[in-house]
């Protein structure tokens, strides 16, 4: 049996009924968005299925494993750059996040999506190696708090906003 894959940044064409698609029950395992946000996922047709891949996950989770193997395999020392390591890599994916949240939309696409996933993938990668071998070292609680206060600050912005109308 032939695959055929095509990838797609905008999902959320109307089928013939006048509806948008959305991923069901199932797929919004893979794609977590609904059915007005699958442009932000790539669709790929598989055996006459359309999935949708969460454009940032399918750069996020490859990376992570790949990037957590490499340091099982070599490990790497835990020195002063974690701090960079953990903090640099995951910022182009937070303020892309932070401006969907915040009601701006991408101007980068899912292209950009995918390779932000895929330093967020990194950064998060040494934050599970970090814990795996020093649970709750000082970086990944650093990470982990400016991570919380981030996600906090933007839904207290979001909120404040809708409020006001």
């Amino acid at each position: 049996m032939e695959e055929t894959v095509t990838l797609a940044s905008q999902p959320g064409e109307p089928t013939r009924s006048g509806k948008k698609e959305a991923p069901g029950r199932w797929g919004f395992l893979l794609a977590h968005h609904f059915a007005d946000e699958l442009d932000r996922c790539w669709r790929i047709n598989l055996a006459g299925r359309r999935v949708w891949i969460c454009a940032r996950c399918s750069g996020l989770y490859p990376a992570l494993l790949v990037v957590l193997v490499l340091q099982l395999l070599w490990p790497v020392p835990r020195g002063a750059w974690d701090i960079v390591w953990l903090g640099l890599p995951g910022w182009p994916a937070l303020v892309d996040w932070a401006r969907h949240r915040l009601g701006r939309s991408s101007r980068w696409g899912n292209g950009w999506r995918s390779l932000s996933g895929v330093l967020l993938g990194v950064s998060l990668s040494r934050t599970v190696y970090l814990n795996m071998i020093a649970p709750f070292c000082l970086p990944v609680v650093l990470q982990l708090l400016g991570l919380a206060v981030f996600v906090l600050l933007v839904e207290v912005i979001r909120h404040w906003r809708l409020q006001r109308g």
